[in-house]
């Protein structure tokens, strides 16, 4: 493909050569209508000429008849008539006259008889009349003969001839003058548009409008010129779809691009004038706002998320974007650009993968923890390629009889370097450095495969319930890996419970009922993880083919000692009875929260009260002693 600054330069060289040729061609049809004038009127006055040296010759001798004018005089005029004749016949200033049609065998019959005329013409007396009256009749045809010449030839029809062609002539350089003035004119405005498009795409995203990258490096350093002249501050918003990827990848490209423009638009109006946005590259953009107040570039960025978090209708469902931001401040957080944009791009980090957060201003130390990110991040990928991670299980129970319904796997991991690391740490990392597919595979055929021993061992009525990540979930390829992996281990797909959390399942409601209806027919239980926590409306819920919900922690800790949050609990058991779905309370850890709990009608629970996570090789043995009775039920 020919670049922008290639096409520039051909129109530019075209525009040149048009320019020259019309200029050429104007001035070539000048020299013509130049030359054809400078002709007519060169023949026009040889001819006139001509003739007139013929009527003044006839003159003498009329004269000379007469007895007015002596020989002497006659003699002149021949002599002068012979000169014109002799420079008409061999000037060449004469030649287009000579070749005109006729005109030569005039002058030779004229000249021959000039010759035969100029004994008799220098033998003449003054008193000789009859001899000048001889003369002048045989000059008569040649003076009528002169006179065609000049009259017809050279001021008739002829030069009217000649003077259309000179006219059209002219006409035509005209409209060639015109045809330049116009083409010119277009060509030149052709060349600045062009100039002003590439410019435009040199410095703007094609797809959002928005300045792109090199433009916004522009807008950052005149702001904080600014800043630093009239002692100014400026705040700097990164700002970050979360799941991103795994929309382009399950919905298609046309959806993401549409998702991009929608987000553009919304950071404009947010921003109503007062400031810049920009967006640098995929989904990520970054806002300059002037502010006065700390407080004030905090209420922005809040700001800024309500209005990206509103559902975008789309052709088959609604998807409601979730947006990290990370901002620093000028010039409380440094003074330079650099500076600045990798520490808002820091708190960025921070905010995307810390799931309490949506928004975080930087802080001194963010550093050094991201740089534990990455190194974690290397570790990991190791770790895994290496099976040095680890799964525990915590049992989950029938509330009413105290049975055993399940096992949820929690992954756990040791790091020689690094330690211990938190579940919620590791998940952290491996979303944000492209290790979620990886590790929920191996989370998924660990699982997978401890529970199809312990089936071997005679405990057939156990399932494994299974944390899935929005990555592997938005990417539309879970239903297929999990049916890939209970194949590969021989497990049969109702043992296995994958538990989603709610803000996974609001990016586009068709999409997660394609994803979750796919897993269904498998055979696969689907349980909402934390549900309260998130943005589930009841008819986002009823839409879902989703069987079992987990109450969120939170409420099972309040729900002896606060009336509200005991209602809440009533109100989602009611909601999943009317639903059929099935209800398991978390993090159990008095026994008062259990038997509220069991009053409510809540059927499943799980918790320190109830059990705590154990190795996968300790929980046979913890079977076998308990006979599938961990705790003694209420009532």
């Amino acid at each position: 493909m020919i670049s922008n600054s290639i096409k520039m330069v051909v129109l530019t060289v075209a525009a040149l050569l048009f320019t020259v040729s019309s200029i050429y061609s104007y001035n070539r049809d000048l020299d013509v209508v130049g030359y054809v004038s400078s002709t007519i009127k060169a023949v026009g006055w040889a001819s006139s000429e001509l003739e007139m040296e013929v009527l003044k010759f006839d003159h003498a001798l009329t004269a000379l008849a007469a007895g007015t004018k002596g020989a002497d005089h006659v003699q002149l005029r021949f002599e002068l008539l012979w000169s014109r004749l002799n420079t008409l016949i061999e000037g060449e200033e004469s030649r287009p006259m000579r070749e005109q049609p006729g005109v030569m065998a005039v002058l030779t019959a004229l000249f021959e008889q000039l010759k035969q005329w100029e004994p008799g013409v220098y033998q003449l007396a003054d008193n000789d009349r009859q001899t000048a009256l001889a003369l002048r009749q045989e000059l008569e045809p040649y003076r009528h003969l002169v006179r065609e010449i000049n009259v017809d030839s050279f001021s008739g029809a002829n030069v009217q001839q000649q003077l259309d062609i000179i006219g059209d002539i002219r006409l035509r350089s005209t409209i060639y003058l015109g045809g330049l003035l116009v083409s010119g004119a277009l060509l030149l405005w052709l060349v600045i548009r062009e100039n002003r498009r590439n410019r435009y795409m040199a410095y703007h995203d094609m797809l959002t409008g928005l300045p792109n990258r090199i433009n916004f490096y522009q807008m950052m350093n005149r702001a904080l010129a600014q800043a630093e002249r009239k002692g100014t501050t400026l705040a700097v918003h990164m700002v970050d779809l979360n799941g991103f990827k795994a929309i382009n990848d399950s919905l298609g490209h046309d959806v993401g691009d549409r998702v991009l423009k929608v987000v553009a638009s919304r950071l404009r109006l947010a921003l109503k004038g007062q400031g810049h946005v920009a967006r640098l590259g995929g989904d990520e953009f970054v806002v300059i706002q002037p502010y006065t107040r700390r407080e004030q570039a905090e209420r922005f960025a809040q700001a800024m998320l309500k209005a990206l978090s509103a559902d975008i209708r789309l052709p088959d469902g609604c998807l409601s974007p979730r947006a990290s931001i990370g901002s620093s401040l000028y010039p409380e957080h440094g003074v330079s650009m650099a500076d600045l944009l990798s520490h808002a791009d820091t708190a960025m980090y921070y905010a995307k993968h810390n799931p309490r957060l949506s928004f975080q201003l930087f802080e001194q130390g963010m550093d050094e923890r991201r740089l534990r990110s990455q190194k974690l991040a290397v570790a990991l990928q190791l770790a895994i390629e290496n099976d040095e991670l680890t799964l525990l299980y915590q049992p989950i129970f029938c509330l009413k009889g105290g049975s055993i319904e399940s096992f949820e796997a929690l992954l756990r991991w040791h790091s020689a370097e690094h330690g211990q690391i938190s579940p919620l740490e590791v998940i952290a990392v491996a979303e944000h450095h492209g290790l979620a597919h990886v590790l929920n595979q191996w989370v998924l055929l660990t699982a997978c495969q401890q529970l199809r021993e312990w089936h071997r061992q005679g405990h057939t009525y156990l399932k494994v319930n299974v944390n899935i990540s929005p990555e592997i979930f938005m990417s539309g390829e879970l239903a297929s890996t999990v049916n890939i992996i209970l194949q590969r281990v021989g497990l049969p797909a109702s043992a296995l419970v994958l538990e989603i959390t709610e803000d996974t399942s609001l990016w586009d409601t068709a999409s997660s009922v394609d994803n979750l209806t796919a897993l269904r027919k498998l055979g696969v239980e689907i349980a909402m993880d934390d549900f309260g926590t998130g943005y589930s409306s009841f008819s986002h819920l009823r839409q879902l083919p989703v069987n079992k919900l987990k109450i969120d922690k939170s409420f099972v800790a309040d729900v002896t000692t606060d009336q509200r949050a005991a209602d809440m609990v009533d109100a989602i058991i009611r909601l999943a009875d009317s639903l059929n779905m099935a209800v398991t309370a978390e993090g159990i850890e008095l026994a008062g929260q259990r038997d509220r709990l069991e009053q409510l009608g809540c059927a499943h629970g799980q918790g320190y009260l109830l059990a705590r996570p154990m190795p996968a090789e300790k929980v046979a043995v913890w079977l076998q002693e308990n006979r599938q009775q961990r705790y003694t039920p209420a009532g």
